[in-house]
Protein backbone atom coordinates (compact mmCIF):
# COMPACT_ATOMS: atom_id res chain seq x y z
CA UNK A 1 0.00 0.00 0.00
CA UNK A 2 1.37 3.40 -1.00
CA UNK A 3 1.79 5.96 1.81
CA UNK A 4 -0.36 9.08 1.65
CA UNK A 5 1.30 12.05 -0.02
CA UNK A 6 2.58 14.67 2.37
CA UNK A 7 1.08 18.13 2.33
CA UNK A 8 3.27 21.16 1.66
CA UNK A 9 3.39 22.08 5.36
CA UNK A 10 4.46 18.52 6.27
CA UNK A 11 7.05 18.29 3.49
CA UNK A 12 8.53 21.79 3.35
CA UNK A 13 10.18 21.94 6.84
CA UNK A 14 12.37 18.98 5.92
CA UNK A 15 14.22 21.21 3.45
CA UNK A 16 15.46 23.65 6.08
CA UNK A 17 18.93 22.12 6.47
CA UNK A 18 19.40 21.80 2.72
CA UNK A 19 18.76 25.49 2.14
CA UNK A 20 20.84 26.53 5.16
CA UNK A 21 23.74 24.53 3.73
CA UNK A 22 23.23 25.74 0.15
CA UNK A 23 23.01 29.38 1.23
CA UNK A 24 26.04 29.06 3.49
CA UNK A 25 28.10 27.40 0.76
CA UNK A 26 27.04 30.02 -1.75
CA UNK A 27 27.86 33.06 0.36
CA UNK A 28 31.15 31.50 1.52
CA UNK A 29 32.28 30.74 -2.03
CA UNK A 30 31.22 34.20 -3.24
CA UNK A 31 33.19 35.77 -0.39
CA UNK A 32 36.27 33.73 -1.22
CA UNK A 33 35.98 34.76 -4.86
CA UNK A 34 35.72 38.43 -3.85
CA UNK A 35 38.83 38.16 -1.68
CA UNK A 36 40.83 36.30 -4.33
CA UNK A 37 39.88 38.78 -7.03
CA UNK A 38 40.50 41.82 -4.86
CA UNK A 39 44.03 40.58 -4.19
CA UNK A 40 44.65 40.52 -7.94
CA UNK A 41 42.41 43.35 -9.12
CA UNK A 42 45.30 44.95 -11.00
CA UNK A 43 45.39 41.93 -13.33
CA UNK A 44 41.68 42.27 -14.08
CA UNK A 45 41.16 45.94 -14.85
CA UNK A 46 42.87 46.11 -18.26
CA UNK A 47 40.60 46.41 -21.30
CA UNK A 48 42.22 43.30 -22.75
CA UNK A 49 41.01 41.26 -19.77
CA UNK A 50 37.35 42.21 -19.65
CA UNK A 51 36.53 38.56 -20.32
CA UNK A 52 37.87 37.74 -16.85
CA UNK A 53 35.54 40.27 -15.24
CA UNK A 54 32.64 38.82 -17.22
CA UNK A 55 33.54 35.33 -16.02
CA UNK A 56 33.65 36.59 -12.43
CA UNK A 57 30.23 38.22 -12.95
CA UNK A 58 28.73 34.95 -14.22
CA UNK A 59 30.06 33.11 -11.15
CA UNK A 60 28.88 35.74 -8.70
CA UNK A 61 25.38 35.71 -10.21
CA UNK A 62 25.23 31.92 -9.81
CA UNK A 63 26.25 32.21 -6.15
CA UNK A 64 23.73 35.05 -5.68
CA UNK A 65 20.91 33.00 -7.23
CA UNK A 66 21.55 30.12 -4.81
CA UNK A 67 21.75 32.53 -1.88
CA UNK A 68 18.46 34.23 -2.82
CA UNK A 69 16.74 30.90 -3.41
CA UNK A 70 17.94 29.73 -0.01
CA UNK A 71 16.72 32.90 1.69
CA UNK A 72 13.34 32.58 0.01
CA UNK A 73 12.95 28.96 1.04
CA UNK A 74 13.99 29.60 4.65
CA UNK A 75 11.03 31.88 5.32
CA UNK A 76 9.07 30.31 8.20
CA UNK A 77 5.60 28.98 7.35
CA UNK A 78 6.12 29.73 3.68
CA UNK A 79 2.91 29.02 1.73
CA UNK A 80 3.25 26.70 -1.25
CA UNK A 81 1.88 29.26 -3.70
CA UNK A 82 4.33 31.94 -2.49
CA UNK A 83 7.23 29.49 -2.80
CA UNK A 84 6.18 28.66 -6.35
CA UNK A 85 5.84 32.30 -7.40
CA UNK A 86 9.16 33.22 -5.80
CA UNK A 87 10.94 30.39 -7.60
CA UNK A 88 9.41 31.40 -10.93
CA UNK A 89 10.37 35.04 -10.39
CA UNK A 90 13.91 34.19 -9.31
CA UNK A 91 14.39 31.80 -12.23
CA UNK A 92 12.99 34.33 -14.72
CA UNK A 93 15.17 37.22 -13.50
CA UNK A 94 18.37 35.19 -13.52
CA UNK A 95 17.42 33.61 -16.84
CA UNK A 96 17.24 37.09 -18.37
CA UNK A 97 20.59 37.98 -16.82
CA UNK A 98 22.16 34.79 -18.20
CA UNK A 99 20.77 35.44 -21.68
CA UNK A 100 22.32 38.90 -21.58
CA UNK A 101 25.62 37.38 -20.45
CA UNK A 102 25.52 34.90 -23.34
CA UNK A 103 25.24 37.77 -25.82
CA UNK A 104 28.27 39.54 -24.32
CA UNK A 105 31.12 40.22 -26.74
CA UNK A 106 34.56 41.43 -25.66
CA UNK A 107 35.87 44.72 -27.04
CA UNK A 108 39.17 43.01 -27.80
CA UNK A 109 39.92 39.37 -28.54
CA UNK A 110 41.94 37.43 -26.04
CA UNK A 111 44.08 34.51 -27.02
CA UNK A 112 43.30 31.44 -24.99
CA UNK A 113 39.73 32.46 -24.16
CA UNK A 114 37.13 32.37 -26.92
CA UNK A 115 33.52 33.46 -27.07
CA UNK A 116 32.57 29.76 -27.13
CA UNK A 117 34.41 29.16 -23.86
CA UNK A 118 32.44 32.01 -22.30
CA UNK A 119 29.19 30.59 -23.64
CA UNK A 120 30.04 27.17 -22.21
CA UNK A 121 30.59 28.79 -18.82
CA UNK A 122 27.16 30.46 -19.14
CA UNK A 123 25.07 27.52 -20.39
CA UNK A 124 25.07 25.49 -17.15
CA UNK A 125 23.86 28.41 -15.01
CA UNK A 126 21.26 29.15 -17.69
CA UNK A 127 19.96 25.57 -17.38
CA UNK A 128 19.96 25.92 -13.58
CA UNK A 129 17.84 29.08 -13.79
CA UNK A 130 15.43 27.39 -16.20
CA UNK A 131 15.11 24.50 -13.74
CA UNK A 132 14.34 26.85 -10.86
CA UNK A 133 11.65 28.53 -12.94
CA UNK A 134 10.18 25.18 -14.03
CA UNK A 135 10.17 23.81 -10.47
CA UNK A 136 8.19 26.85 -9.38
CA UNK A 137 5.81 26.48 -12.31
CA UNK A 138 5.27 22.77 -11.68
CA UNK A 139 4.73 23.41 -7.99
CA UNK A 140 2.15 26.10 -8.79
CA UNK A 141 0.30 23.96 -11.33
CA UNK A 142 0.41 20.49 -9.78
CA UNK A 143 0.77 21.37 -6.08
CA UNK A 144 2.94 18.31 -5.47
CA UNK A 145 5.58 19.19 -2.84
CA UNK A 146 7.97 16.43 -3.92
CA UNK A 147 8.66 18.48 -7.07
CA UNK A 148 11.04 20.35 -4.74
CA UNK A 149 13.41 17.37 -5.01
CA UNK A 150 14.42 18.75 -8.42
CA UNK A 151 15.86 21.80 -6.66
CA UNK A 152 18.82 19.70 -5.56
CA UNK A 153 19.90 19.39 -9.18
CA UNK A 154 19.43 23.09 -9.92
CA UNK A 155 21.36 24.19 -6.83
CA UNK A 156 24.06 21.60 -7.52
CA UNK A 157 24.42 22.80 -11.12
CA UNK A 158 24.72 26.44 -10.08
CA UNK A 159 27.19 25.84 -7.26
CA UNK A 160 29.25 23.30 -9.20
CA UNK A 161 29.45 25.40 -12.33
CA UNK A 162 30.34 28.58 -10.44
CA UNK A 163 32.93 26.76 -8.37
CA UNK A 164 34.58 25.27 -11.45
CA UNK A 165 34.51 28.55 -13.34
CA UNK A 166 35.88 30.38 -10.28
CA UNK A 167 38.80 27.98 -10.16
CA UNK A 168 39.38 28.50 -13.89
CA UNK A 169 39.28 32.26 -13.36
CA UNK A 170 41.78 32.18 -10.50
CA UNK A 171 44.19 29.98 -12.47
CA UNK A 172 43.96 32.35 -15.45
CA UNK A 173 44.66 35.37 -13.21
CA UNK A 174 47.63 33.59 -11.64
CA UNK A 175 49.07 32.86 -15.08
CA UNK A 176 48.65 36.50 -16.09
CA UNK A 177 50.41 37.63 -12.93
CA UNK A 178 53.25 35.18 -13.56
CA UNK A 179 53.62 36.37 -17.17
CA UNK A 180 53.67 39.99 -16.04
CA UNK A 181 56.36 39.24 -13.47
CA UNK A 182 58.69 37.60 -16.01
Amino acid sequence: MEPAALSWHEYYPGWHEFYVMAGTASVTLAGLLFVALSLHIDALIHDTREHLLQLARINLFSFLAVLLLSLEMLVPELPERVAAVQMMALGAVFLLIARKQMRWRPKTDHTGFTIMQMRRRTIVPLIGYVLIFLIGLLLAVFKVPTIMNLAVGAVGMLLGSALGASWDLLVRVARIKREEAS
